[in-house]
């Protein structure tokens, strides 16, 4: 059940996050233009009307279709949100986040099933009618049914809201977030439902409490206070880096593992947060747009003229609130934060790219990614990939994957055969210095050769880039996939790359053509099939009367490319300024001599 609620929030919070400049720019010309705004001007705030009826729905539509099936998705997805926003008068965020999704699974359905019996040459006839019949259809149910289920619901939902809030037991709301922010759904609370329903509030009175429920940085704030004064070991090290950059940069997930190894702690988050609901609740406080990220300046931005005080008030008594109560617990408690004693064991096989994953993708892992990446530049370790993803979309050519421990199980479920680097903070982790250190000494045995061995300083280490015999001339003209499997075989046979890349440079020239112009290709393979690559090269395959590579273009010379790691962007360079002269071009397009080919590339 929580693995199901944990999906769920993540993929609401990724059809929204993306778009938060959008939902900023919209808050700020509310806050500005409104008629109690900072500059009232019944002009200008005429732009946040459209923005939020219309661009902001359609970009959360189009964000959650292409999170499904690409831009193809997104189109569609687009599409039939536009249904339930003509039917409805109200902002339909809740009918975007159904209908985006929905009309992506309706076209990937429909590819999946018809769209390999498509004959060649009305591929995208048939593509563009399935996708505009499809999405015409979806609004069309949106405008007639779905616009006025949603409509229904969020009503629903906006009268339990004003119920708890004119009951003054809004804050009590907070027993069931805080403690669900901490197992890492804050950005599904905050984006999936504080904000269509505080948007809704904006929409009818001008701001919104709700935007206050979540986003409130004091109470994880008090937490790290509490944690640097009275804690131990690397969490009483670690916490005055984590609260500057909780309370400024707005990554809440920094102070969750806090609480994770001291549960007790949910106590002081929830009193913290309540505390700060209660006066909101009483001061008839709000603010204009959703605080993302939650930081303090993010925060006192959306607040509506006259009640930055007000809103700042609220953050301090979350904090104290919460300090309080989280220094009695982290003092006095038994139950301590004790230093990870546990030997960090070593990752098997050579580590080329490490993916920090956190659950949205986009806050702690970056930091944690961003941290480490400058820490093997000091080292001078340039070779080592180095970045961040959500825990459920790191790639599958990931060396280690590193994570927070509330991440680990999630991690292991779905890559199992990739190591895990398990993390109690993004800071400062023994874990992660045995990582680095690791990585070092895979750096000194890279470039040192053992002392009793002499390498020949005439052995290549690998086959050098460009063969005279992987140029091919005067082949007779085949299809596209014929050629692109040709070069693939050639690459695989000369050494350059492991069976299976071939299919790689396939996908690849599906999913945007290689096609250069200037009847030249240069097909190569996916990202992800770098691991199959062991070494840089080139093939060259020559077909004079050409073959069919984009729509009515021709190709005459398909060159074949695998690169080391980003080498293969040289490789892309150096061809292009090489074969920049169209005369030499047509000349390479029909010689019979392999030695114009190698002379001009070598």
């Amino acid at each position: 059940m929580k693995k199901h609620v944990q999906k769920f929030g993540r993929a609401l919070s990724a059809m929204v996050m993306p778009n938060i400049g959008a939902f900023i720019a919209w808050g700020l010309i509310t806050a500005l233009f409104i008629p109690a705004g900072w500059y009232p001007n019944e002009t200008l705030v005429k732009i946040g009307e459209p923005m939020m009826t219309c661009l902001l729905p359609i970009l959360i539509a189009f964000t959650g279709g292409s999170n499904i099936y690409g831009h193809r998705g997104g189109i569609t997805g687009a599409i039939a949100t536009t249904g339930v926003i003509a039917g409805s008068n109200i902002p339909m965020f809740i009918g975007a986040m159904i209908l985006g999704p929905v009309g992506a699974y309706c076209i990937k359905t429909f590819d999946k099933t018809l769209g390999k019996k498509v004959k060649a040459g009305f591929e995208m006839l048939v593509n563009n009618f399935s996708a505009g019949i499809i999405g015409m259809l979806l609004a069309i149910a949106g405008y007639l049914v779905i616009g006025n289920i949603v409509g229904y619901i969020t009503e629903l939902l906006k009268q339990g809201v004003s119920l708890l809030i004119s009951s003054n037991i809004l804050p009590l709301i907070s027993i069931i977030v805080e403690p669900a922010k901490v197992l890492f759904l804050n950005n599904a609370i905050n984006h999936g439902i504080c904000t269509p329903l505080g948007i809704q509030d904006v929409h009818d009175y001008g701001q919104s409490i709700i935007f206050m429920i979540e986003s409130n940085p004091g109470a994880g704030l008090g937490i790290l206070l509490a944690t640097w004064l009275f804690g131990q070991g690397t969490a009483k090290q670690s916490a005055p880096g984590a609260a500057i950059i909780h309370f400024f940069g707005g990554i809440h997930e920094i102070f969750f593992p806090y609480v994770l190894a001291q549960p007790l702690l949910l106590i002081a988050t929830i009193c913290g947060s309540a505390s700060a609901l209660l006066f909101y609740t009483f001061a008839h406080a709000g603010l204009v747009a959703p605080a993302s990220p939650g930081s303090i300046i993010a925060f006192l931005a959306m607040a509506p003229k006259g009640q930055t005080l007000i809103a700042c008030t609220g953050v301090l008594i979350a904090c104290g609130v919460s300090f309080a109560i989280a220094s009695l617990i982290v003092k006095f408690s038994h139950i301590t934060q004790e230093e990870d004693t546990q030997e960090p064991e070593p990752v098997a096989g050579r580590i080329q790219k490490i993916i920090f994953a956190c659950d949205a993708g986009m806050g702690s892992s970056a930091l944690g990614a961003t941290r480490f990446k400058s820490r093997l530049i000091k080292e001078n370790i340039t070779d080592v990939i180095c970045t961040n993803s959500a825990i459920d979309q790191v790639p599958a050519n990931a060396s280690v994957i590193v994570c927070q421990k509330a991440l680990a199980e999630r991690a292991a479920t779905l890559m199992p055969d990739t190591p895990l680097v398990i993390i109690d903070n993004f800071l400062s982790d023994a874990h992660l210095d045995a990582l680095l250190a690791e990585i070092k000494q895979q750096a000194n045995v890279s470039f040192r050769q053992p002392a009793d061995v002499t390498q020949p300083s005439h052995i290549p280490s690998g086959p050098p880039l460009l063969q005279k015999a992987n140029i091919l001339l005067g082949l007779k003209t085949e299809d596209k996939d014929s050629a692109i499997r040709r070069a693939g075989k050639l690459l695989e046979e000369t050494g350059y790359v492991l069976p299976g890349y071939a299919e790689a440079m396939i996908e690849r020239e599906r999913l945007t053509t290689t096609y250069m112009g200037m009847g030249l290709a240069i097909p190569h393979g996916t990202s992800e099939a770098k691991d199959k690559v062991m070494a840089s090269g080139i093939v060259i395959l020559q077909y004079p009367d050409g073959i069919c590579f984009a729509e009515d273009e021709k190709a005459y010379l398909v060159i074949g490319i695998a690169g080391v790691g980003n080498e293969h962007l040289d490789i892309l360079s150096k061809i292009a300024s090489t074969l920049d002269d169209e005369e030499l071009l047509n000349k390479l397009f029909t010689t019979t001599d392999s030695n114009d080919f190698y002379n001009i590339l070598k």
